[in-house]
């Protein structure tokens, strides 16, 4: 209820136009955290969750399951498959009758050429080549062996015209392609191999043709001496032609029908089936299946992801909002502090989407060493002085991650010890190594943390030193970006950040070396309420460096009229020759002086507030009480408004610290033979003092925290009022 409460007093105090700018700046930084998201899903590069590009052969490094039902026709296994189909369709040869009436038509008119005793006419009208040899031992036969080759001839060719002769070229062609068989078309004709697919090697071919008859005659007729035998196949090979050919056309429009017959390979992906196997060989056909779900598989969000996607995003910026509401220290920063960071939000997670996509579109799918997420968690923590701050926005980035396609189980958590365990290294910038030391540190556990997430996600070895090295390098730059950007936003917003009040806490300045000139006494009460504010704050867990600078430059407002401060006086005390009213406004005064020379020299506004609200509205009990003293000899009436400060009680545990160390300072030098017990009675009667006048109503001090102050204020004050032993004169 009262962070409720904080919230809705802090929203007040915003105009109309800054609810407006800032009701802009959440529904900007929600659309980016859910949007790019979604887009990201309905890229194709992101169809599968898959860490990187495989290569047929390889082992896969993960399980790829299909994340919805999907299929496709394989275009290569397609081709694959109709070339199969034609090459299935062998060889066609088809029977010639006219060829085979031929070779007997031949025959006959050789067998009347060689009866006349014409057989030089019968060659020459067919145009065949004679084989004097032939016809000459045919002629030298007697009547009856003549009679019995030439019946041993027809025998022969009817054979060969039942079992078919092959065309040379033909089957050279058949052969050409690979094929060991052939297919002979079916015919209506008494043919051996009609319709039969017989191997290539069996095919007689007219080369072949003596050959095929000297084995005929020997199998058959074993009897016939060998000389009859040759000359019968010598007859036969000058009479017989092809009447088995090769029929090309035949055979393209049969592989062409069976290309075409062929259905496509549809290849069917079921949601849930894995398409790659942990440790398992990576085939062309997974590689196609994943690279066609990319390019045409259409991605649409379901609606009720998309609602929960609005829902928790949107749960994950107003509870950031809220943290930020409630660990934002100043109320007057808290507009601005909140511009900048929703603006660096929404620029960030724009800077990661367009970084995902890209290393997406490259392959690249494990991006959580690449994400931009630790610089914002970095600045903010810088610029505000609380890490808790940059934990906030962290958590932010991290839960937006978390819905990014290609995050896994350990994203978040990843994310987060990176971002916490880098501002953990954190401190506070006195020297210009520490810079150095914070990337440093950061960057060997950035490294240990990605060594360790990739070998839970058993990643190959080159993956692995290249995560880690991007991972170290994410840091380098953000580390290097915070040192380029904060002085810029130091400059530019007037912020407090450590850095610059370290700068503020030297005390060699223009303003408090005026102040040390014309008011030497209170710029040694100045430098010591900064060191008592500085060792309180640090015991209480509060912004030690600004309670420095603010004790320093809290009496700046003294320079102006320095004689009238007690501490700045030589024995004449100016205020007894002034009404005690007078005096009271004088001594008023350097608050609203102070401030005005606070803004002229640009100090920050929370240094200002400690000027401001170091008296708070207290009454200034010395002049009011000699006021009234006298009055009542005079018979007068005093106003307590007149003799009380006019600043607002402190809002900070800083500004509240100053205020405590301010009067302890200066109450304590008072005492005689101080010592522990005196200055410890003496802090309470202020403490308890300035609780009773509702001084520290709005500081957020505990009870336990104004002990630990004083504790502080009394180790302080002893070193400062120590004793020297006093030694002997001459």
């Amino acid at each position: 209820m009262k962070s409720t409460r904080m919230i809705a007093d802090s929203l007040a105090v915003f105009s109309a136009k800054q609810k407006a700018v800032l009701f802009i700046l959440i529904f900007l930084a929600g659309a980016a955290g859910i949007i790019f998201p979604l887009l990201l899903s309905a890229n194709p590069a992101f169809v599968l969750n898959i860490s990187r590009e495989y290569r047929a052969g390889e082992l896969s490094d993960e399980d790829v399951i299909a994340p919805a039902d999907f299929s496709y026709v394989d275009e290569v296994a397609t081709n694959d498959v109709v070339k199969r189909a034609a090459e299935s369709i062998l060889p066609q040869f088809s029977y010639s009758v006219s060829s085979s009436i031929a070779m007997r038509t031949r025959f006959n008119d050789f067998s009347q050429a060689y009866a006349s005793g014409n057989l030089s006419s019968f060659f020459e009208e067919n145009g065949m080549h004679l084989d004097s040899d032939a016809i000459a031992r045919l002629k030298s036969l007697s009547g009856d062996s003549a009679t019995m080759v030439l019946s041993l001839v027809s025998d022969c060719i009817s054979e060969l015209v039942s079992d078919g002769i092959f065309s040379d070229d033909g089957i050279q062609a058949a052969g050409s392609g690979g094929y060991t068989r052939i297919e002979i078309e079916p015919s209506g004709v008494p043919f051996a191999h009609a319709g039969a697919v017989i191997p290539i090697d069996e095919a007689v071919t007219l080369s072949e043709v003596y050959r095929y008859v000297i084995g005929w005659i020997s199998e058959f007729y074993p009897d016939i001496e060998s000389g009859n035998a040759d000359l019968a196949a010598d007859i036969v090979a000058m009479i017989v032609t092809p009447n088995v050919d090769y029929d090309s056309v035949l055979t393209v429009a049969m592989r062409e029908n069976a290309a075409e017959t062929v259905p496509p390979v549809l290849i069917e992906v079921n949601e849930g089936d894995y398409i790659l196997r942990r440790d398992t060989i990576v085939t062309d056909q997974q590689l196609r299946t994943i690279e066609r779900m990319r390019e045409n598989a259409v991605v649409s969000i379901p609606p009720a992801r998309a609602f929960g996607y609005m829902v928790y995003i949107a749960a994950f910026i107003i509870m950031t909002v809220f943290l930020l509401f409630y660990f934002i220290p100043y109320r007057y920063r808290l507009f601005l502090y909140l511009t900048l960071f929703l603006v660096a939000t929404i620029f960030t997670l724009t800077l990661s989407y367009l970084m995902v996509l890209a290393l997406a579109l490259d392959g690249v799918r494990y991006v959580d060493p690449f994400l931009p997420f630790l610089f914002l968690p970095l600045f903010s923590a810088a610029v505000t002085g609380r890490k808790r701050i940059g934990f906030s926005l962290g958590l932010l980035l991290s839960g937006c991650a978390v819905i990014y396609p290609g995050s896994r189980s350990f994203t978040f958590f990843y994310l987060i010890v990176l971002i916490v365990c880098s501002m953990l290294f954190m401190r506070s910038g006195n020297e210009r190594m520490d810079i150095i030391y914070q990337t440093l540190f950061s960057s060997l556990t950035a490294a240990v943390v990605t060594l360790l997430v990739s070998v839970i996600y058993s990643q190959s070895y080159s993956m692995i030193m290249t995560n880690v090295l991007v991972s170290m390098i994410n840091v380098v730059i953000s580390f290097i970006l915070l040192s380029i950007i904060l002085p810029i936003a130091e400059k530019v917003f007037n912020v407090p950040t450590s850095y610059r009040l370290h700068e503020l806490s030297f005390t060699d300045t223009p303003t408090l070396n005026r102040l040390s000139q014309v008011a030497p006494g209170t710029f040694n009460h100045s430098k010591n309420v900064a060191e008592m504010a500085y060792d309180a704050c640090k015991a209480i867990g509060a912004n030690a460096e600004l309670a420095r600078v603010g004790g320093l430059y809290h009496d700046v407002g003294k320079a102006e009229h320095p004689e009238y401060f007690i501490e700045n006086q030589n024995g004449r005390n100016v205020h007894d020759e002034i009404n005690k009213t007078l005096s009271a406004a004088i001594i008023k005064s350097h608050v609203k002086l102070g401030v005005e020379k606070a803004k002229e020299i640009g100090l920050p506004q929370e240094v200002i507030d400690i000027i401001s609200e170091h008296h708070g509205n207290d009454l200034i009990k010395y002049f009011y009480n000699e006021a009234v003293r006298e009055a009542k000899d005079k018979s007068l009436v005093v106003s307590e408004e007149d003799f009380r400060y006019t600043g607002r009680i402190p809002a900070t545990p800083e500004s509240a610290v100053v205020m405590l160390a301010d009067c302890s300072e200066a109450a304590t030098r008072t005492l005689k033979n101080p010592n522990h017990q005196k200055y410890e009675k003496l802090i309470n009667s202020i403490i308890i003092d300035k609780m009773n006048y509702k001084q520290l109503n709005n500081s957020q001090l505990t009870i336990n925290d104004l002990d630990k102050i004083k504790e502080a204020f009394i180790l302080y004050l002893m070193g400062r009022d120590h004793q020297r032993i006093e030694y002997e004169k001459d």
